[in-house]
């Protein structure tokens, strides 16, 4: 047992032992995943010991006299930067606030990054409203480790409890967020300019796409030689040379940007609930829904009728007033094209957002905004252009299928399962478990 601020918890020895005793090696696939489990638990439990003895280090260089700089020690003690010390020691400060959440990651269950998300979404409230979602603290940890929720998904549900806490679906935050938008500028020690920047969701909208259309522009052209060869830092060098266009009038196209807004018809009519399904295109932004009722006023709608699964049955086409809906549906578009056509059209493209909110495979997080809808049977192998056929991939998922020749099965419902040399390595669920 180890005891650093008031709660024991057990040292995870056996999860210790079994991996000093792998020979990493020889492994087979299965003994790497149940190491790489045990590897997290002790992992976690060692991030919990780190918080207490950081917490009773704010406790010591509180004492009459103390003397003590608990960043400097930090510091020292363990090799990194001050400003790495700063960080730590403001996680453990903030732990203070949640002991169920430390108490969980100590046991293995949950991680730093749970912390942080609460720590995130307290700090987002105002701060009259902040003791509500202290006092839930116990509650929210609870339901994250009862349904093993992942950070990112700890995030939107502490998203979803700060919008009841706040009760006006966000428009007081979004006034505040107006209010803090700001971008800095500097030049690092490496002589690399840097910007560091903050927009609020309503201003972001526009930027984002804009810059998602001139990434996309860059992705079409010929890759420069300075661009590097790993998948997501060529993204990344590629976003930055996109950033760098729009700034010199280089960038594609003019006029306004299409921002597309994914929403269900019964949150736009009366408002969120539970099942709603509100993307505003890039992961993490939210508008309140009245904005997104008055930003309607401006634009074109385009119906989009998905079953049970998420899988889209219908599309019809543009339309500008949002009575003209039904209308539209009467003249569906088309959302197969066989062999007349290789590129994905644009329809087809609308009805990929609407069904996915991410890269198709599990557990990839790149928004479907920046993927590219993949054929599963090859156009070279005489696929067709349909949508039963076009799955959207991140440009590193898109490579890794063809460089690994991953064989992936569709199923009616969108359901997946990627093989490799005729092994399983990833199942998932229709589209609808996006939204979930």
């Amino acid at each position: 047992m180890f005891d650093a601020g008031g709660v024991a918890v057990a040292v995870p020895v056996d999860g210790v032992w079994s991996l000093a005793c792998l020979d990493a090696g020889v492994a087979s696939v299965s003994e790497v995943s149940v190491a790489l489990g045990e590897l997290t638990v002790v992992l976690r439990w060692l991030q919990s010991v780190e918080l207490r003895l950081l917490q009773r280090l704010e406790v010591l260089a509180d004492e009459p006299d103390s003397g003590v700089d608990p960043d400097v020690v930090t510091a020292r003690a363990t090799g990194r930067s001050v400003a790495a010390a700063v960080k730590a020691t403001k996680r453990a400060r903030a732990a203070v606030t949640a002991p169920a959440l430390v108490g969980a990651i100590g046991r293995g269950e949950l991680g730093v990054e749970h912390l942080d998300a609460f720590t995130a979404a307290v700090a987002s409230l105002p701060a009259a409203l902040r003791p509500r979602l202290v006092a839930m603290e116990s509650e929210l940890t609870s339901e994250a480790v009862r349904r093993g929720l992942t950070a990112e998904a700890f995030r939107d549900r502490l998203r979803d409890v700060c919008r009841g806490i706040e009760g006006d679906d966000g428009r007081a935050r979004l006034e505040r967020q107006k209010r803090e938008t700001g971008l800095r500028a500097w030049t690092g020690r490496d002589g690399m300019w840097c910007l560091a920047g903050r927009f609020d969701p309503a201003t972001a909208l526009s930027l984002q796409q804009r810059l998602a259309d001139q990434l996309e522009a860059r992705f079409r052209q010929a890759r420069p030689a300075d661009c590097p060869d790993d998948p997501l830092l060529a993204q990344d060098w590629l976003r930055a040379h996109a950033l760098a266009d729009l700034i010199n009038g280089l960038g594609a196209g003019a006029g306004a940007p299409e921002v597309i807004v994914v929403i269900d018809q019964d949150t736009f009519e009366r408002g969120r609930h539970e099942g709603s399904r509100v993307d505003c295109g890039c992961p993490g932004l939210e508008v309140p829904v009245d904005w997104i009722r008055d930003l309607a006023g401006r634009a074109r709608f385009v119906p989009v009728i998905v079953n049970g699964d998420g899988v889209v049955i219908a599309q019809g086409r543009p339309v500008p007033s949002y009575d003209q809906l039904t209308e539209s549906l009467a003249r569906p578009v088309e959302l197969d094209h066989g062999r007349n056509r290789r590129h994905a059209s644009r329809a087809q493209r609308r009805a990929l957002r609407a069904m996915y909110r991410r890269c198709a495979i599990p557990g990839c997080d790149r928004h479907v905004s920046i993927t590219e809808p993949h054929h599963l049977r090859f156009w070279e192998h005489d696929g067709g252009t349909d949508l039963s056929n076009l799955l959207p991939l991140c440009k590193h998922h898109h490579d890794r299928l063809h460089a690994e020749q991953w064989d992936v099965e569709m199923a009616p419902d969108r359901s997946l399962i990627i093989r490799r040399g005729g092994e399983v390595i990833m199942t998932t669920g229709p589209p609808t478990t996006h939204w979930a």
